[in-house]
């Protein structure tokens, strides 16, 4: 089952430099619905260009539970926008 969410979440994550110079964003945890959801296994990730901004989208899996959220690195601001579960 998909459910639109678009709420702004809480998301401990790490950021490192790889081999080529960028930085790399790894998800740890989210929370959200005063739920903490461990993250265990990290899906696809894509950056997405808005008219002239930028955005971060994630997809990762906790439990049974799809999760696809969005950085938006000007205001270090995380969104949850879907959930899919049962996956």
């Amino acid at each position: 089952m998909r459910e639109v969410i678009n709420q702004p979440v809480s998301v401990l994550a790490s950021f490192s430099h790889a081999p080529h110079g960028a930085v790399v964003v790894v998800p740890h945890i989210m929370k959200w619905r005063d739920r903490r959801y461990k993250l265990t296994q990290m899906g696809l990730y894509h950056p997405e260009r808005r008219g002239r901004k930028q955005v971060h989208v994630f997809s990762f899996l906790a439990d049974d539970t799809t999760f696809r959220v969005e950085l938006d690195p000007e205001i270090l601001e995380w969104t949850l926008v879907e959930a899919y579960y049962g996956t």
